[in-house]
């Protein structure tokens, strides 16, 4: 019985499927999403924030009456009172095993603020390990764009230098072709051949960084397989602040690392008030009942219900020098933020500047390609006709290239700029890099309208990644 064709056909098509679903490019805002779910050491920011949220909620128990369940079966080497002096005259039973059974009740009334003070801390070290989280996860957001952005830096200067390759070699069998003819000399062919063998050592030492840059990226996104294909760079650019002015006060109201900060003073004023409130008094209310019975198991019932005062006297100085120390701490944790604050704006001007750089950068180097494939055109047509040299063809070439490559350069340079900026003034987000649609939503990792790719010239080899966004 033979097989249908379609039938032996349809396991290749389903297999071919699963390779294109495979190979689904990884987009920029897709790795940063997956870098800030899985990344073990934001995961592990996480747990410590769960941690400080279950202290918190300790700290707010503590000015909540407390109620303990107690019992007991104790035997004595001489029979003991089974239960207190009940009334005048009466002796009350006596007995060697004795068992109680009671309920305590402890109320805080007087403190000296500290409960209010330890419930502030435990907010404000929450705070802080929320900001703290935050922190890691901007510079967790920020080494993913730059390190994506490297390894697309490698791949499109990978296809630039395949192309180079391929005219090389085309030049090189051209070469040959005139050599046998008598047309040129060999000479003209080691120059070419020499250059060749650079240009091959070039696109090794460039695909070994593409690796390596694939395989940290998979290593931030806490994933051990790197990603086989990256897509380009969205067409639109993520909100930069416009000025430096607005970016010194974004900075100021959302720099994870300066709210941290701000908690911290926050939870040392609280250890001050604390280290206070340990030199007043302590007032509790303590209420008991209890059940007692002897050996013949007749059951007495007794309660108390009382004020406990607690006044500190003397102990060396340790409360005192308590106090001292936290003031010293809120102090130190003023002076961190004063030197956070100044280092701000240099950072934000530093920024700023290295953004505005390349930006002016990526003009000239896109003019200056303009110019050299245009130089390449006449050298080409004049090496044909032989007007010129093969070294005049190959250095037209090679300035092609490095204008190539410039201009690569000052597009890595102004992603990884874009995401320091943001990182500066504490807004880089793992959207910041996501297209907008055209209804103004965010464009997902599959829309073609919010992907923004544009095809490349055919004299250029290679696309322009990040000079598709609005500067």
């Amino acid at each position: 019985m033979k097989m249908p064709a379609r039938w032996l056909l349809l396991p290749m098509a389903l297999l071919g499927g699963m390779q294109a679903m495979a190979e689904e490019p990884l987009t920029l805002w897709e790795a940063m999403r997956r870098a800030a779910e899985a990344n073990p050491a934001i995961r592990s920011r996480q747990v410590e924030v769960a941690r400080q949220t279950l202290e918190q909620d300790i700290a707010r128990g503590q000015h909540y009456p407390k109620l303990d369940l107690y019992g007991g079966v104790t035997h004595y080497g001489y029979p003991s009172l089974v239960t207190p002096i009940r009334q005048a005259g009466v002796f009350p039973p006596m007995d060697k095993d004795i068992s109680t059974l009671g309920v305590t009740l402890t109320l805080p009334v007087y403190s000296g603020g500290k409960l209010a003070a330890g419930e502030t801390l435990a907010a404000q070290h929450r705070e802080a390990a929320v900001q703290a989280l935050r922190s890691s996860g901007q510079d967790l957001l920020f080494n993913v764009v730059a390190t994506y952005a490297r390894a697309l830096h490698f791949n499109h200067l990978r296809k630039a230098l395949d192309a180079r390759l391929t005219a090389l070699e085309r030049e090189e069998k051209d070469i040959g072709l005139r050599i046998e003819h008598g047309r040129a000399a060999r000479l003209e062919l080691i120059r070419l051949q020499t250059q060749l063998s650079q240009a091959r050592h070039d696109e090794m030492a460039i695909a070994q960084g593409e690796r390596d840059a694939l395989s940290l990226l998979a290593s931030l996104m806490g994933d051990s397989r790197p990603a086989s294909v990256l897509a380009d760079f969205g067409g639109t650019a993520p909100a930069v602040p416009g000025t430096e002015e607005a970016a010194l006060g974004r900075a100021l109201r959302h720099r994870p690392d300066l709210l941290e900060l701000q908690a911290m003073e926050k939870a040392a004023g609280a250890k001050t008030d604390i280290a206070r409130g340990d030199r007043l008094p302590q007032l509790n209310l303590v209420a008991r009942a209890q059940k007692a019975a002897g050996s013949d198991s007749t059951v007495y019932n007794d309660w108390q219900a009382g004020l406990q005062l607690s006044i500190p006297l003397f102990d060396g100085a340790v409360r005192r020098r308590r106090v001292s120390q936290a003031r010293l701490e809120e102090r130190r944790v003023q002076l961190m933020q004063e030197d956070v604050r100044n280092r701000l704006a240099a950072e934000v001007q530093q920024a700023r500047g290295t953004l505005s750089e390349a930006q002016a950068r990526l003009a000239t180097a896109l003019q200056g390609e303009s110019e050299a494939e245009e130089v390449l055109r006449i050298e080409t047509l004049r090496y044909d006709s032989g007007e010129s040299t093969i070294t005049d063809l190959l250095l037209a070439e090679s300035a092609r290239w490095g204008a190539v490559a410039t201009r690569l350069q000052a597009e890595y340079d102004i992603a990884v700029s874009q995401a320091r900026l943001l990182r500066a003034v504490g807004e880089l987000a793992p959207d910041s890099f996501k297209p907008v649609s055209a209804d103004g939503g965010a464009a997902g990792p599959s829309d073609p309208a919010g992907a923004g790719r544009r095809e490349a010239p055919a004299t250029r080899h290679v696309g322009a990644p990040l000079s598709g966004f609005e500067f």
